[in-house]
């Protein structure tokens, strides 16, 4: 791999099971099993928190820290929709991701995505990295 790790961003719509989206036991579960599938190692959590308000900003949203970088997602049961980020510098596939999606909530439609490469310009060297952060640090 010539760049640090992949980055794949979604928007989930159309969504056609919710129940799960509002369950933090479902999605705890649902963070676990995902990670599990594209071969990453937990680090911490699963952790789920709740966003209150009006529906068309109600939703859960789930996070896991990895060792090789992170996965999250937001839930909005009302509007159907989910959002997904995954970034890592370990190789995985999106066609794993997209099938744990719909063992979680059925049919879906993707209406946004984005496979990122990035990194590209990330120094393998460690003294390289060290002198390139050094450099772009701003004395605190």
């Amino acid at each position: 791999m010539n760049h640090y790790g992949d980055e794949l961003t979604l928007r989930l719509s159309g969504i056609g099971d919710t129940r799960s989206l509002d369950d933090d036991a479902a999605l705890t579960r649902f963070m676990r099993e995902l990670v599990d599938r594209i071969g990453m190692t937990v680090l911490a959590g699963p952790l789920v928190g709740t966003e209150a308000g009006p529906p068309e900003r109600a939703g859960k949203s789930a996070v896991v820290i990895l060792a090789e970088s992170h996965a999250a997602i937001h839930t909005y049961p009302h509007l159907r929709e989910i959002f997904v980020d995954i970034f890592s510098c370990k190789p995985f596939r999106e066609a794993d991701v997209l099938d744990e999606f719909h063992r979680l909530v059925g049919d879906y439609e993707i209406t946004e995505r984005t496979l990122t490469r990035r990194g590209e310009e990330w120094p393998r060297d460690l003294t390289a990295a060290r002198r390139l952060w050094s450099s772009q640090r701003v004395p605190g």
